[in-house]
Protein backbone atom coordinates (compact mmCIF):
# COMPACT_ATOMS: atom_id res chain seq x y z
CA UNK A 1 0.00 0.00 0.00
CA UNK A 2 1.68 3.57 0.04
CA UNK A 3 5.00 2.97 -1.70
CA UNK A 4 7.14 5.76 -3.16
CA UNK A 5 11.01 5.09 -5.02
CA UNK A 6 12.76 5.61 -1.91
CA UNK A 7 11.21 3.47 0.11
CA UNK A 8 10.46 4.99 3.44
CA UNK A 9 7.11 3.57 4.24
CA UNK A 10 8.94 0.46 6.53
CA UNK A 11 8.04 -2.67 5.26
CA UNK A 12 8.87 -4.45 8.38
CA UNK A 13 8.45 -8.15 7.86
CA UNK A 14 6.38 -9.04 11.13
CA UNK A 15 5.80 -12.40 11.55
CA UNK A 16 2.22 -13.95 13.02
CA UNK A 17 4.34 -15.01 15.88
CA UNK A 18 3.86 -18.03 18.26
CA UNK A 19 6.16 -16.69 20.73
CA UNK A 20 4.23 -13.05 21.68
CA UNK A 21 2.42 -12.51 25.26
CA UNK A 22 -1.05 -12.74 24.12
CA UNK A 23 -3.96 -10.78 25.66
CA UNK A 24 -7.06 -12.50 26.94
CA UNK A 25 -9.90 -12.46 24.74
CA UNK A 26 -13.98 -13.20 25.79
CA UNK A 27 -14.26 -15.58 22.86
CA UNK A 28 -12.06 -17.52 20.25
CA UNK A 29 -11.34 -15.10 16.84
CA UNK A 30 -12.38 -16.47 14.11
CA UNK A 31 -10.94 -15.49 10.35
CA UNK A 32 -14.38 -14.56 9.50
CA UNK A 33 -13.93 -11.65 11.60
CA UNK A 34 -10.70 -10.11 10.53
CA UNK A 35 -12.47 -7.80 7.74
CA UNK A 36 -10.17 -6.64 5.22
CA UNK A 37 -9.39 -2.59 4.36
CA UNK A 38 -9.66 0.22 5.32
CA UNK A 39 -9.80 0.51 9.27
CA UNK A 40 -10.20 3.59 10.67
CA UNK A 41 -8.74 7.35 10.45
CA UNK A 42 -7.89 9.62 13.57
CA UNK A 43 -6.79 12.64 13.72
CA UNK A 44 -3.66 12.94 16.55
CA UNK A 45 -3.32 15.39 18.91
CA UNK A 46 -0.70 14.16 21.81
CA UNK A 47 -1.81 11.37 23.07
CA UNK A 48 -5.65 11.91 22.05
CA UNK A 49 -6.82 10.97 18.73
CA UNK A 50 -10.51 11.30 17.06
CA UNK A 51 -12.29 9.84 14.48
CA UNK A 52 -12.09 11.10 11.21
CA UNK A 53 -13.38 8.27 9.52
CA UNK A 54 -14.16 4.68 10.09
CA UNK A 55 -13.91 2.02 7.16
CA UNK A 56 -15.31 -1.09 5.99
CA UNK A 57 -13.20 -3.05 8.22
CA UNK A 58 -14.06 -1.36 11.34
CA UNK A 59 -16.75 -4.20 12.47
CA UNK A 60 -16.10 -7.41 13.60
CA UNK A 61 -12.49 -8.34 15.10
CA UNK A 62 -10.82 -4.85 14.38
CA UNK A 63 -13.73 -2.87 16.59
CA UNK A 64 -13.41 0.08 18.37
CA UNK A 65 -12.03 -1.12 21.39
CA UNK A 66 -8.69 -3.23 19.83
CA UNK A 67 -7.88 0.04 18.01
CA UNK A 68 -7.60 1.99 21.18
CA UNK A 69 -5.91 -1.20 22.87
CA UNK A 70 -3.24 -0.80 19.99
CA UNK A 71 -3.08 3.09 20.68
CA UNK A 72 -2.86 3.11 24.10
CA UNK A 73 0.18 0.37 23.73
CA UNK A 74 2.02 2.98 21.32
CA UNK A 75 1.47 6.16 23.84
CA UNK A 76 2.34 3.97 26.91
CA UNK A 77 6.12 2.43 25.11
CA UNK A 78 7.01 5.71 23.40
CA UNK A 79 7.31 9.13 24.83
CA UNK A 80 4.91 11.85 23.52
CA UNK A 81 8.18 14.10 23.22
CA UNK A 82 9.08 11.16 19.92
CA UNK A 83 5.43 11.75 18.32
CA UNK A 84 4.95 15.08 18.60
CA UNK A 85 5.19 15.65 14.86
CA UNK A 86 2.77 12.61 14.15
CA UNK A 87 -0.99 14.20 13.08
CA UNK A 88 -2.79 11.73 11.69
CA UNK A 89 -3.56 7.39 12.21
CA UNK A 90 -4.31 5.33 9.54
CA UNK A 91 -4.93 1.45 10.47
CA UNK A 92 -6.14 -0.80 8.17
CA UNK A 93 -6.30 -4.14 7.43
CA UNK A 94 -4.46 -6.41 4.39
CA UNK A 95 -3.50 -10.29 5.00
CA UNK A 96 -1.86 -10.16 1.74
CA UNK A 97 0.31 -7.05 2.25
CA UNK A 98 3.44 -7.43 4.23
CA UNK A 99 3.76 -4.11 5.42
CA UNK A 100 3.60 -3.67 8.91
CA UNK A 101 3.65 0.14 9.41
CA UNK A 102 4.07 3.25 7.56
CA UNK A 103 5.05 7.21 8.09
CA UNK A 104 4.29 9.62 5.36
CA UNK A 105 4.63 13.37 5.59
CA UNK A 106 1.08 15.04 5.27
CA UNK A 107 2.23 17.03 2.70
CA UNK A 108 5.02 16.41 0.42
CA UNK A 109 6.56 20.45 1.18
CA UNK A 110 5.94 20.17 4.84
CA UNK A 111 8.16 18.03 6.57
CA UNK A 112 6.39 19.17 10.05
CA UNK A 113 3.79 16.75 10.25
CA UNK A 114 2.97 13.12 9.65
CA UNK A 115 0.80 10.34 9.16
CA UNK A 116 1.36 6.92 10.34
CA UNK A 117 -0.30 4.11 9.53
CA UNK A 118 -0.38 0.17 11.08
CA UNK A 119 -1.55 -2.95 9.59
CA UNK A 120 -3.51 -5.03 12.09
CA UNK A 121 -3.64 -7.75 10.82
CA UNK A 122 -0.02 -8.34 11.74
CA UNK A 123 -0.80 -6.59 15.10
CA UNK A 124 -2.95 -9.69 16.12
CA UNK A 125 -1.81 -13.43 15.49
CA UNK A 126 -4.59 -15.65 14.15
CA UNK A 127 -5.20 -16.76 18.09
CA UNK A 128 -6.45 -13.37 18.46
CA UNK A 129 -3.20 -12.50 21.05
CA UNK A 130 -1.83 -9.15 20.23
CA UNK A 131 1.91 -9.57 19.09
CA UNK A 132 3.95 -7.67 21.26
CA UNK A 133 7.59 -7.17 20.66
CA UNK A 134 6.95 -7.10 17.00
CA UNK A 135 4.53 -4.10 17.29
CA UNK A 136 6.76 -2.38 19.52
CA UNK A 137 9.54 -2.76 17.18
CA UNK A 138 7.43 -1.83 14.29
CA UNK A 139 6.61 1.41 15.98
CA UNK A 140 9.75 2.21 17.08
CA UNK A 141 11.15 2.10 13.41
CA UNK A 142 8.47 4.13 12.26
CA UNK A 143 9.07 7.08 14.69
CA UNK A 144 12.44 6.55 13.84
CA UNK A 145 11.63 7.85 10.50
CA UNK A 146 10.06 10.74 11.36
CA UNK A 147 12.63 11.61 14.18
CA UNK A 148 15.28 11.66 11.66
CA UNK A 149 13.09 13.40 8.93
CA UNK A 150 10.90 15.84 10.03
CA UNK A 151 11.90 19.47 9.45
CA UNK A 152 14.16 19.78 12.36
CA UNK A 153 16.44 17.43 10.28
CA UNK A 154 15.94 17.98 6.63
CA UNK A 155 14.64 20.81 4.32
CA UNK A 156 11.98 20.24 2.16
CA UNK A 157 12.45 20.21 -1.55
CA UNK A 158 15.95 20.64 -3.58
CA UNK A 159 17.04 17.23 -5.61
CA UNK A 160 20.06 14.51 -5.04
CA UNK A 161 22.19 17.38 -7.83
CA UNK A 162 21.40 20.39 -5.57
CA UNK A 163 21.90 18.89 -1.91
CA UNK A 164 25.35 18.96 -0.45
CA UNK A 165 24.52 16.77 2.12
CA UNK A 166 22.43 13.66 2.30
CA UNK A 167 19.34 13.63 0.29
CA UNK A 168 17.03 10.99 1.42
CA UNK A 169 13.92 12.13 -1.01
CA UNK A 170 12.14 14.31 1.29
CA UNK A 171 14.85 16.73 0.85
CA UNK A 172 18.04 17.87 1.59
CA UNK A 173 19.23 16.67 4.67
CA UNK A 174 20.79 19.37 6.82
CA UNK A 175 24.76 19.17 8.02
CA UNK A 176 24.15 18.49 11.56
CA UNK A 177 20.88 16.54 11.37
CA UNK A 178 20.87 12.64 12.33
CA UNK A 179 20.25 10.86 8.74
CA UNK A 180 22.98 13.14 7.30
CA UNK A 181 25.82 12.34 10.09
CA UNK A 182 25.02 8.50 9.55
CA UNK A 183 25.44 8.93 5.86
CA UNK A 184 28.73 10.46 5.56
CA UNK A 185 29.90 8.26 8.51
CA UNK A 186 28.74 4.48 7.43
CA UNK A 187 27.41 5.01 3.87
CA UNK A 188 29.97 6.82 1.41
CA UNK A 189 32.06 4.06 0.34
CA UNK A 190 28.83 1.69 -0.33
CA UNK A 191 26.06 4.23 -1.22
CA UNK A 192 26.66 4.48 -4.96
CA UNK A 193 27.09 0.70 -5.63
CA UNK A 194 23.36 0.33 -3.55
CA UNK A 195 21.78 3.02 -6.08
CA UNK A 196 22.49 0.26 -8.72
CA UNK A 197 20.16 -2.02 -7.30
CA UNK A 198 16.45 -1.57 -7.65
CA UNK A 199 14.11 -0.99 -5.14
CA UNK A 200 12.32 -4.21 -6.23
CA UNK A 201 15.20 -6.20 -6.49
CA UNK A 202 14.73 -8.15 -3.31
CA UNK A 203 17.85 -10.99 -4.28
CA UNK A 204 19.77 -7.63 -5.01
CA UNK A 205 19.26 -6.45 -1.96
CA UNK A 206 20.23 -9.91 -0.33
CA UNK A 207 23.22 -9.93 -2.52
CA UNK A 208 24.00 -6.31 -1.30
CA UNK A 209 23.59 -7.70 2.16
CA UNK A 210 25.50 -10.81 2.34
CA UNK A 211 27.97 -8.43 0.75
CA UNK A 212 28.42 -6.25 3.85
CA UNK A 213 26.87 -8.32 6.44
CA UNK A 214 28.85 -7.45 9.16
CA UNK A 215 27.78 -3.99 8.56
CA UNK A 216 24.20 -4.16 9.12
CA UNK A 217 22.17 -5.11 12.08
CA UNK A 218 19.17 -6.99 9.59
CA UNK A 219 19.23 -7.11 6.30
CA UNK A 220 16.09 -5.24 5.93
CA UNK A 221 18.92 -2.24 6.70
CA UNK A 222 20.42 -3.02 3.57
CA UNK A 223 17.62 -1.67 1.76
CA UNK A 224 18.78 2.39 1.46
CA UNK A 225 20.17 4.76 4.65
CA UNK A 226 16.64 5.64 5.59
CA UNK A 227 15.90 2.34 6.45
CA UNK A 228 19.30 1.45 7.88
CA UNK A 229 19.51 4.26 10.39
CA UNK A 230 15.72 3.59 11.18
CA UNK A 231 16.71 -0.20 12.07
CA UNK A 232 19.72 0.56 13.98
CA UNK A 233 17.39 2.99 15.73
CA UNK A 234 14.86 0.05 16.78
CA UNK A 235 18.17 -1.75 17.92
CA UNK A 236 19.29 1.05 20.19
CA UNK A 237 16.17 1.42 22.07
CA UNK A 238 15.05 -2.63 22.20
CA UNK A 239 18.46 -4.11 22.97
CA UNK A 240 19.06 -4.85 26.58
CA UNK A 241 22.90 -4.06 26.19
CA UNK A 242 24.92 -1.53 23.77
CA UNK A 243 26.60 -3.71 21.47
CA UNK A 244 30.58 -3.19 22.45
CA UNK A 245 32.43 -4.53 19.30
CA UNK A 246 34.17 -3.03 16.56
CA UNK A 247 31.93 -4.29 13.47
CA UNK A 248 30.33 -1.68 11.81
CA UNK A 249 26.77 -2.54 12.41
CA UNK A 250 27.17 -2.49 16.38
CA UNK A 251 29.23 1.16 15.30
CA UNK A 252 25.56 1.62 13.66
CA UNK A 253 23.37 1.25 17.09
CA UNK A 254 26.62 3.02 19.03
CA UNK A 255 25.37 6.09 17.28
CA UNK A 256 22.53 6.93 19.18
CA UNK A 257 24.66 7.21 22.12
CA UNK A 258 25.98 10.44 20.82
CA UNK A 259 23.03 12.18 21.41
CA UNK A 260 21.63 12.67 24.97
CA UNK A 261 18.39 13.32 24.14
CA UNK A 262 18.40 9.56 22.59
CA UNK A 263 19.80 8.11 25.11
CA UNK A 264 17.05 9.93 27.59
CA UNK A 265 14.94 8.20 25.22
CA UNK A 266 15.75 4.91 25.29
CA UNK A 267 15.79 4.79 28.89
CA UNK A 268 12.25 6.14 29.01
CA UNK A 269 10.93 3.44 26.20
CA UNK A 270 12.96 0.59 28.06
CA UNK A 271 11.30 1.62 31.27
CA UNK A 272 7.88 1.30 29.58
CA UNK A 273 9.02 -2.43 28.49
CA UNK A 274 6.28 -4.24 30.36
CA UNK A 275 5.99 -7.31 27.69
CA UNK A 276 8.52 -10.02 26.97
CA UNK A 277 10.35 -10.07 23.53
CA UNK A 278 13.52 -11.18 21.78
CA UNK A 279 14.94 -9.47 19.00
CA UNK A 280 16.28 -12.88 17.54
CA UNK A 281 13.04 -14.53 17.27
CA UNK A 282 11.28 -10.79 16.00
CA UNK A 283 13.55 -10.74 12.92
CA UNK A 284 13.68 -14.80 12.46
CA UNK A 285 10.34 -14.44 11.34
CA UNK A 286 11.23 -11.06 10.02
CA UNK A 287 13.25 -12.76 7.59
CA UNK A 288 10.69 -15.42 6.74
CA UNK A 289 8.50 -13.06 5.46
CA UNK A 290 10.98 -11.14 3.48
CA UNK A 291 11.67 -14.47 2.00
CA UNK A 292 8.07 -14.73 1.38
CA UNK A 293 7.93 -11.56 -0.55
CA UNK A 294 10.78 -12.83 -2.62
CA UNK A 295 9.09 -16.01 -3.71
CA UNK A 296 5.74 -13.94 -4.86
CA UNK A 297 7.81 -11.04 -6.48
CA UNK A 298 9.25 -14.30 -8.42
CA UNK A 299 6.28 -15.73 -9.60
CA UNK A 300 4.25 -12.82 -10.41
Amino acid sequence: MKFNKFLLLSILFIGLSTFSCGDEDDEFINDDSRNEGLVAVYEVNGNQINLIEAGEAAEGFYNSSRQNQLWTFITNLIPLSARTSIVEWELYADGNDDTAAFVLPMDDNDLSEWLMGHNLDIVWDFQGNFVFGETAYTSIHEIAHVITLDDTQVDEGGSATTCDNFFPGEGCSKTDSYINQFFQTFWTDIYAESQQIDEEDLDGIDAFYDKYSDQFVTNYAATNPGEDIAESFSYFMMQDDIPTGDAIQDQKVRFWQDYPEMVSLRQQIRANIDFTFDLDQINAVRAERWNARKLTFQNN
